[in-house]
């Protein structure tokens, strides 16, 4: 039992096969690219939002030298205002 192929069909079936990986190569190279856009996507309105918390930070937190700044004058105006109450206490 001998098998007889011609060769152009074998030319045919090459350029078959060569053609629908060249196209399933097309199809998953669509779906890559179409997932990075998603993730570009992604990862800019990320950065929108870590944007806008910067931007919102100063306003909505106190820094540390800051509150210390505040205590250590809101204390100096309260000694100064137990220091005078003891002298108007001394005066009567």
């Amino acid at each position: 039992m001998t098998l007889t192929v011609d060769f152009w069909h074998l030319v045919g079936l090459l350029l078959t096969f060569i053609g629908s990986l060249v196209g399933f190569g097309k199809l998953l190279l669509a779906q890559l690219d179409k997932r990075q856009d998603a993730v570009s996507l992604r990862v800019s309105s990320i950065e929108k939002e870590l944007a806008d918390h910067k931007a919102r930070l100063p306003l909505e937190y106190q820094r540390r030298e800051d509150a210390i700044r505040f205590e250590t004058v809101l204390n100096a105006k309260l000694d100064a205002i137990g220091g005078r109450i003891e002298r108007i206490l001394e005066k009567s």
